[in-house]
């Protein structure tokens, strides 16, 4: 009991950890992307995390099997994360407007709900789904402070349903893989698979375009270079394994809530780095976000107890 006890402690951690990191990552991002073109940024990104979690392999820090021994049954869940969500979210986000973006992003754990239910049998308790549901309203509130705005594609949206849809998939194949996989061998897959994607993707873009060189050069850009180690290193290699490892102690129906972190830390983020607005709604907004969190979780294991007696 003392085990579980601890080994759910350390999903919690794990779940807040990787939140920051990427609530964090979107200042790198958007720093980057003043520089170089999103597909070319995905290189670099995948590049120096394949480098660095190929560093941990051969020094000892981390043990994977050889990779032709997973790669059959990760595959799927390395093609789906990091390759599909990614493309989806950047010609999504490309096509529809920052608002239309945000609140369609944040239904991610409502497709985890659903996907949990139908493909691991999860029960869902009726705090769990209150919870996430009080927190995707404090998202709608945080968006609405922004200001909401329509009129983009109408192919946006449902490009980026595609990327909800994966990352939500994602969550319930990184769970059924931890069965029989380390997190960090699930990691290794997603980022060695990221690597040789968007790399190759990038490269064929650049020839056709007659921009090869701007796309090989592109890293030596000072704010380039230290936005791709950051989300190489922390926010691919560290926030994903926190991640599978988070979903290897947790229900993915519990766990997905998480997410919803990295909205707060980006905005307080935006608020301290770069200056943004921070009104009253966002404030509210915050507070259900924290509230829908906290409530997934500890209300649901409540539940759980109670029943178990």
């Amino acid at each position: 009991m003392a085990e579980k006890e601890r080994d759910r402690l350390l999903a919690y951690f794990a779940g807040i950890g990787s939140s920051v990191i990427f609530g964090l990552s979107f200042l790198f991002t958007k720093n980057a992307l003043e520089y170089t073109n999103p597909m070319y940024f995905l290189s670099y990104r995948f590049s120096v995390a394949f480098v660095t979690i190929s560093l941990l392999r051969a020094l000892g820090v981390i043990k994977v099997r050889p990779y032709k021994s997973i790669f059959k049954d990760l595959l799927l869940l390395s093609l789906v994360q990091p390759v599909m969500y990614f493309i989806f979210e950047n010609v999504g986000v490309s096509l529809s407007t920052s608002s239309e973006a945000g609140i369609l992003l944040s239904t991610i754990p409502i497709f985890v709900l659903i996907f949990a239910r139908v493909f691991l049998k999860e029960r869902l308790a009726a705090p769990q789904v209150f919870s996430v549901l009080t927190a995707l309203l404090g998202i709608v509130l945080i968006t609405a402070g922004k200001g909401l705005s329509t009129g983009g594609s109408v192919l946006g949206p449902i490009i980026l349903l595609g990327s909800t849809v994966s990352a939500a998939f994602y969550n319930i194949l990184s769970r059924k893989a931890s069965v029989r996989f380390k997190a960090w061998e699930i990691t290794y897959h997603m980022m060695t698979m990221g690597f040789i994607s968007f790399t190759l993707i990038a490269v064929v873009t650049s020839l056709i375009k007659g921009e090869f060189s701007f796309y090989i050069l592109g890293l030596g850009t000072p704010q380039v270079a230290i936005a791709a180690l950051y989300l190489g290193t922390l926010s691919s290699v560290g926030a994903f394994f926190l991640i599978n490892f988070m979903l290897s102690k947790l229900e993915a129906s519990r766990s997905t809530v998480f997410v919803y972190l990295s909205t707060v830390v980006s905005l307080l983020a935006g608020v301290v780095f770069r200056g943004e607005r921070f009104g009253p709604l966002q404030v509210i907004g915050i507070s259900l976000i924290l509230l829908g969190v906290w409530g997934a979780n500890a209300l649901a294991r409540r539940k759980t107890r109670e029943e178990s007696k």
